[in-house]
This record gives structure tokens, sequence and C-alpha cells, in this order.
């Protein structure tokens, strides 16, 4: 496909993409520098974007008005990246700023809403032993942001930093907004008055097999969702596959969104990435996403292969693990049935227990990477040079002088993988980077990173390729913690009788304009597992920073907590609670079959500092 059209495919929101644009676009950035530096200005667009100043109206409320109506009015879709695109015609800044800021509005218009519940305030909680939450939810306490408020500094494709300024909408403009809003409102009407009248059931008790193979299945009414593994016994390092299989006996179409595999420890915990943490790209987090919604009509089935990666020995020694997997379905919208109507529900089958072994050397893979000017060549062996059994598959990146690349290795029983820089034209000059991840069945993944000419100096890859700079403080205690910290630490008050402090982990990253930081507090229960107090502060203005990951999820409740308002969830059999004091942000998190609701509520309304 010619580069023209796959840049007016990523001026368009991915969520827009069928499937077949879809593959086209993957399999043309795996050879086209130009266009995935492109497709990486979008993202770095998306950034500069989140950190403009939101207007005064509730996300979930914005989101659940907007959303509809940029899905209901497709024709309007080539506004979703104007800025990015009017910012490759270098030298046209004053015009680049005007789309910068009506993409300011027009990024919302692409988030999903969330279903939520209202759950009852917890009652006959002892007055004398722990706090009693409020009867009644208060109204948010944060401030709105002030309305003469800098906006950020934006660094134009000449490397010229010039500062946004929101431009008036034309008449016109202000009308066509006011008439998608109004179409978008009398459409969420509709799908809200359908979801009350017509709720899916809740699930119902997962279904466990251990051994080979492993599975869990869930249903929810007449749906029914499972994961399969064809063993449940793994090296560290390896990586893994699941088969993932959704059945619609329901008698309504629905839309159906697969997730990653989750890998939890026994804190509920992810491994840190590994072998590394991958580019980010085309605005759609990191490459590449697990998969995107597929129509399932009635009596339909829907498949998927997904891959995991189990930490290596340095991570997994002394954890245990459990692997969940998770899909989120939604039913189609009112105006236009092609489409989902973006209110979410969700569907988890888990934990399925993982046996992690130490590594026989004889079950590592082998990797050989031979680069030149024209292109590059890959392949793996095991340990005595011999071809493993396949499939073989792995993930590259590539960076050039003028733009990166990456993508999946697609599946080979051969171990084999090859290509040239860009099909049909010679490279630029300059040092290129690649690296790249391969798997297989019963294999440690092995990974290779290098450079042509070797020993070239590649600092623009040093940047894209290199580490987060996230770093980890352990304290024994709270106070040794507070002597150490510069920033007061806030506690609960009230814990479950017998309940014992454990360490406190502080995790600060720096964000560019800002820092970061987590405060950690784990505590042991007394009927098995931890609790875990997360803190979070940042020295970012206008930032999600404060937030906790509750509000990424589907099917959240509100619940008072002291006398603000928290998001509940619970998600892989944990507890998550998120809530906000002034302008700290916390996240409460427990195991569900280790405290209840109304105590989990109650640690939460005794926080304080």
């Amino acid at each position: 496909m010619p580069c023209e059209q796959i840049k007016q495919l990523l001026a368009v929101s991915a969520r827009e993409w069928s499937d077949a644009e879809r593959a086209l676009v993957e399999a043309h950035l795996l050879t086209c520098p130009a266009c995935t530096a492109l497709a990486r200005d979008y993202a770095n667009q998306e950034r500069l974007l989140s950190a403009l100043p939101r207007p005064g109206l509730a996300p979930a409320r914005q989101y659940a008005i907007l959303s509809q109506a940029h899905r209901e009015v497709r024709g309007l879709r080539w506004q979703r990246h104007l800025s990015s695109a009017l910012s490759l015609a270098a030298g046209i800044a004053a015009l680049g700023l005007l789309a910068i800021a009506l993409a300011s509005w027009l990024r919302s218009v692409t988030q999903p809403t969330v279903a939520t519940t209202a759950l009852a305030t917890p009652t006959a909680l002892p007055t004398r032993t722990r706090p009693a939450p409020p009867t009644a939810l208060p109204t948010r306490t944060r401030p709105a942001p002030p309305t003469a408020a800098p906006l950020p500094t934006i660094m134009l494709p000449d490397g010229r930093a010039v500062t946004a300024t929101p431009a008036t909408l034309s008449p016109a403009s202000a009308t066509e907004e006011a008439a998608l809003q109004a179409t978008a409102t009398s459409s969420q009407a509709t799908i809200v008055a359908r979801a009350t009248a017509s709720p899916f059931p809740t699930a119902g008790p997962v279904t466990l097999q251990r051994g080979q193979p492993a599975s869990a299945s869930v249903q929810r009414g007449r749906l029914t969702f499972q994961v399969r593994l064809p063993k449940d016994t793994f090296w560290a390092g390896e990586a893994g596959r699941a088969e993932i299989t959704f059945r619609n006996d329901s008698p309504e179409t629905i839309f159906v969104l697969n997730q990653e595999p989750t890998l939890l420890d026994e804190q509920d915990r992810q491994p840190d990435p590994w072998p590394w943490e991958p580019m980010a790209m085309l605005g759609l987090g990191r490459i590449w996403p697990p998969g995107y919604s597929h129509k399932l009509a009635p009596g339909q089935v829907a498949t998927d292969s997904l891959t995991f990666q189990v930490p290596p020995i340095e991570q997994a020694a002394y954890h245990s693990y459990v692997l969940w997997a998770e899909t989120r379905f939604s039913r189609p919208s009112p105006a236009n049935p092609e489409v989902g109507d973006d209110v979410w529900m969700s569907m988890e089958a888990g934990p399925i227990p993982l046996q992690v072994m130490e590594v026989d050397p004889t079950h590592r893979l082998v990797p050989n990477l031979q680069m030149d000017q024209a292109g590059w060549r890959l392949q793996v062996t095991d340990a005595a040079g011999q071809v493993p059994p396949g499939p073989l598959w792995g993930k590259m990146e590539i960076v050039f002088p003028d733009g990166d690349a990456g993508g999946p290795l697609q599946d080979n029983v051969q171990g084999i993988w090859s290509d040239d820089w860009k099909r049909g034209e010679p490279h630029r000059d300059g040092p290129i980077v690649m690296r790249a991840w391969m798997a297989a069945p019963g294999y440690v993944t092995a990974a290779i990173t290098q450079t042509f000419p070797a020993g070239a100096q590649t600092d623009y890859a040093d940047r894209l390729f290199g580490a987060t700079s996230s770093h980890w403080q352990t304290f024994d205690s709270l106070a040794q913690a507070q002597a150490a910290l510069n920033v007061p630490l806030y506690r609960p008050t009230w814990l479950p009788a017998s309940t014992t402090p454990d360490v406190i982990q502080v995790k600060s990253e720096d964000m560019g304009d800002g820092r970061q930081s987590d405060i950690i507090q784990s505590y042991r229960l007394p009927g098995g597992g931890r609790l875990r107090l997360t803190q979070m502060v940042t020295t970012i203005s206008y930032t999600y920073g404060r937030q906790g990951r509750v509000r990424e999820f589907p099917e959240v409740r509100w619940v008072t907590v002291g006398q603000v308002a928290g998001v509940l969830v619970q998600r892989s059999g944990w507890w998550i609670l998120d809530w906000e004091i002034v302008e700290v942000g916390f996240e409460l998190q427990a195991p569900a079959s280790a405290i209840s609701l109304e105590d989990l509520v109650a640690i939460a309304a005794s926080v304080k500092p």
C-alpha cells in the first residue's frame, strides 16, 4: 500500500480501523521508517494533549456523551488527528497551534465509558472501633483548574518551542459541536435506559482445571468465556500462549474486546516487563495492543491466541504466580449497530496457578542477527544448534536516524526471519539499531540487540530503547520512610485486629516536567494475604497521576470514603479502591477472600496524615 494511503489511516483513530486496515498498517510499518515516525508523532501528540487542562465536565460524563457522537458521525472521523496532519507542514506554526487547540476537544471523543452501578453505603460499623462512612455521597472536592492556567510548551517538528493558545470556534463549528452533543445526549439516554431495563446478569463461579492442559472458564448469563493453556508448568523466563474462546449463546449481538493475559504474584503485582518495555507508538500504548473489538452475532464463537511472558529467575525467585484472562463486551450502538455502544462490561477467567522452575541450560535459545546496508536476517536455534520445535514467535524494533519501526515476528517453524530496511528504496545513511526477542514452547525467551555499523554512536536509539527512570526505595517502618521522604505520609488509623505492618516501598519516576512518586505501605492480614495502601504524589499540574488504575476498568462502583467519593472494582480476586484527599491520590488493595467490603471502606475512611 502506498505511503499516502497509510498516512490517511494514521490520521484516523485506530479504533475506527477495520480488520483489513489494521493488518495493512501493521505490515507497512514494519518496513517504512517514515510512516513509523509519523505514527510516533501521533503518539507524542496524544501525550501533549493529555497535559492540557480539561473542561469542568466530569470525565465519565464527558466520555459518555462525546464518544458516542464520534462513532455515529463517522464522516467527521478525519478530524481525529487534524493537529498532527497540519504539523507535518513545517513552517505553518500558527495553523498548527489552532489544530492543537481543536484536537484537545476531539481527543475526549474516543475515550470509552464504563458501566457504573450504585453501591449502598456500608452500615452497622462499630462507631468506637472504626469510622463509619457518611450516609450521603458528597460532591467531588477537587478544585477546578484556574481559567488562566498556563498551557504547556510544545515542540514543533522544526525544533522550535511554542505555547499553545486556545482558538475560538467559528459560529458554524460551534453549531456543529452543539448538534453533536445533542445527538450524543439522546443516544446516551437510550443506552442507559436499555442497560437499566435489561442488565446482564453477574458472572457465575469460575471452573478451573490444572495440569496439561490447564483452563479456566466462566459464564455470565448465556455468554461463556474460557482461557486454555497447554500446560501450567513453565521455565523462568519462558513465554506462553493462552487460547481464548468466547461463545455468545444470548439472543443479541455483542462486541468483544480481548485483553492481554495478566500474570500476578501473591501480592497482586504484575512482573516488570521483560525482556524490555516496548516502544510506544500509534497512540495505542505499547507495540502491539492485544486486540480490537469483534462483532459476535447470536450463536457465534470467537477465538484468539494471546501471549504472555513468565519473568526470569531474577524476578521469579521467592514468588508464586497466577494467570488471569479478561474480555470486555458491549452491546451495539442504538444509532449504528455496526459499532459498540462503548459501555463495556467484563468477564474474568482465573486464577490458573503456574509452576515456575529454574531453567535447565539446554532449554535456552541462541539468536543470531545479521545486518547490512540492505536489510537484516534473524535466526534462532537451541543450545545444540538445532531448530526448536515450533512454532517460534517474537517481536522486533528498529531505530533509524530518520525514523523507527517495530512489530511482531510472525509464527515460524524454521526460526528464521528476514526483511529489507525498506522495500523499493535505498536506506539513508546513518547507524541502524535493531533489537528483537524470540520465544518457543519449552524454552527461555532470547533477546538480542545489534548496531550497524558495529560500534556506531546512536544516542537517538538509546533514548527510545532506554530503561524507564524509575527509582525504588524500601523502608522497614513508616517512621523510617517519613524521615527519608520530603512529603507527609498518610496511614490507616484503623485496621482489623491482628493486622501487622510489613515493608514500605517508594517508586519514583521522572516524567520530564515533573516527578511521580508512589508510596506503597504493605500490611499482613490475619485471614491471609496482604493489604496495600498506595499514596500517589505528583509535582505535575493537571495530571491524572493522583488517580489509581480503577478508572481504567469497566463496571466500577462509587462508594463513600470518609467525606469524599471513591471508585471501587473487584478484579482478579482483589478489591481495588481509589479516592483522593485534597491533592493526594490513594489506592487500597486487598484480597476479596481475606477482607470484607465494609472493612475495606472503613480502612480507607480512616486514612489520615
